[in-house]
């Protein structure tokens, strides 16, 4: 009985082994989202809340409990003036079903900022006020992608799974 030979049944072991390295090391990346790198959070003060604006989405959610869908309200602000432009965001979350359904939304959606993609994962759900230990999640764009301060902004996605 002829089979696979063992030479090409290893040479796909190799290949997968060799796609896992380079999708863990960030070389295969969704074309469509500008390169860029989560820096962590900062404190938002309530002057500097001032300077977000609000970035309205609809997210859907589907769960063994059904198919969810609604409203909410992300904050996001573009600071072009260092050397790379930095975004930061927040999510106020109240604790409900809703609110957490939101955030998980948004952890697999897209921020269109101007004309380009990236991804939302960096907006921080917080249950805090700002100004009352509020922290927002902050991301660098790499590369030459250099968007307006008032950029049009908008969330973008598919819906998820809880």
């Amino acid at each position: 009985m002829t089979g696979i030979p063992r030479w090409v049944i290893l040479l796909m072991g190799l290949a997968l082994v060799a796609f896992g390295f380079a999708a863990h090391m960030g070389w295969i990346r969704d074309p469509s989202l500008a390169k860029s790198d989560y820096i962590g959070t900062i404190d938002v003060s309530a002057e500097d809340a001032k300077l977000y604006r609000a970035v309205p989405f609809e997210w859907r959610v589907n769960g063994r409990a059904g198919a969810f869908k609604g409203n909410d309200t992300a904050y996001v602000r573009i600071d072009a003036s260092g050397e790379r432009p930095t975004l930061c965001g927040w999510l106020r979350i109240d604790g409900t079903g809703n609110a957490i359904r939101a955030a998980r939304w948004l952890s697999e959606a897209r921020l269109v900022v101007g004309g380009i993609k990236v991804t939302a994962l960096f907006i921080a759900p917080v249950e805090k006020a700002p100004g009352d230990g509020l922290n927002a999640g902050c991301l660098r764009l790499d590369g030459g992608e250099r968007p307006a301060q008032d950029a049009p902004l908008a969330l973008e996605g598919s819906p998820v799974n809880e």
